[in-house]
């Protein structure tokens, strides 16, 4: 969220206070692009925390649940396993969530850093962030959890892309500019997107019958869910789609670099061990990545922007995040292929 909800402040302290044992000092509102409201919570011993208040008729479109990822975070923090991520609290009674006016309220460790961001990346990161991905996945066969969210292959988001696809065609003047303009920029597209639909279910059925072995999986490995420290320390953050899958889950975000089979790939599987790749799994991955991000852009134009400038922002990811990449899936695909069969 970009501004602040209005929320009775004494009653999220006693919260605080009752469930985590904690004196508020401060708490500042941290303005950001969820759809979650985030602070930065200070203790009058100066320790700090960040604070996350979701909306609790907020629909993900991702497969992952809380009950899965919560655990999940702790146990690889707690393990040292992966020691730099974001990891949630436990509150006195064990639990991570507390429901707080409308929101599910959970309370993570603050990490002092900047998120790398979506530009040039520092020399040697994406090396490093290969080998912290291997401990991940060989980190399934050392954690047992209660619940496990794993991969079903899913196109969760798919009957409310298509609500949304049918109500752009049946729009009123009482409609936001921002609706109408998205109407101006889909339905254009309408058999186009239908066709990736259609072959994002073909992937899907392959992927249900090739029966390749899970490992845990984080699914949102870009730039804005990792920081860096002041100490250069790479933490993983946003771990809410968070499942047991294949490895391409993950490795499908690096696949189309250049450096993905000589460099990123050998510091992955010395942590990991040796992994086979299917380029269809990848090619699954990669369409329903984009379609999954199009309907969440989407549904946030729908249902919860209430301005001009967040449809602006939606719209502009619409079109060079997502319809922009429709052309080169295919190529990715086959890209990967054709690696693959040389290093057979």
């Amino acid at each position: 969220m970009k501004t602040e909800p209005p929320l009775q402040k004494s009653a999220l302290f006693e919260v605080l206070t009752q469930a985590f044992d904690l004196s508020v000092e401060s708490l500042d509102f941290w303005p950001s692009f969820w759809t979650s409201a985030c602070y930065i919570l200070t203790t009058p011993n100066k320790q700090r925390y960040f604070l996350k208040l979701t909306p609790e008729d907020y629909t993900l479109t991702i497969a992952s649940s809380p009950d899965f990822y919560l655990p999940l975070t702790y146990e690889l923090h707690r393990r040292s396993i992966l020691p730099h991520i974001a990891y949630p609290v436990q509150a006195l009674d064990g639990r991570f969530i507390r429901n707080f006016a409308g929101f599910r309220m959970i309370l993570f460790n603050y990490i002092d850093g900047e998120t790398v961001g979506f530009g040039q990346w520092p020399a040697g990161l994406t090396t490093r962030l290969a080998g912290l991905l291997g401990r991940l996945h060989r980190s399934s066969a050392e954690i047992q959890l209660a619940d496990i969210m794993e991969e079903r292959f899913a196109l969760i988001f798919e009957k409310d892309l298509l609500s949304d696809l049918e109500r752009l065609e049946h729009l009123s003047p009482a409609d936001r500019p921002g609706i109408q303009a998205l109407s101006d920029l889909l339905l254009p597209r309408k058999e186009q997107l239908l066709g990736l639909l259609r072959r994002t279910h073909e992937l899907q059925d392959y992927a249900k019958a090739a029966c390749k072995p899970h490992v845990f999986c984080h699914t949102d490995l870009h730039g804005g869910n990792l920081m860096l420290d002041p100490a250069g320390n790479l933490y993983i953050i946003d771990w809410e789609g968070a499942i047991l899958a294949p490895p391409e889950q993950d490795l499908f975000f690096f696949a189309g670099q250049a450096d993905f089979w000589h460099s990123f790939l050998p510091a992955y599987a010395a942590e990991f061990g040796p992994v086979q790749l299917d380029s269809k799994l990848f090619g699954f991955y990669y369409y329903r990545r984009n379609l999954e991000d199009l309907a969440d852009f989407v549904s946030h134009i729908m249902r919860y922007n209430t301005t001009a400038d967040q449809d602006a922002e939606d719209l502009h990811s619409i079109q060079h995040d997502c319809l922009a990449g429709w052309p080169m899936i295919e190529e990715n695909i086959v890209k990967i292929q054709a690696h693959l069969s040389i290093k057979k």
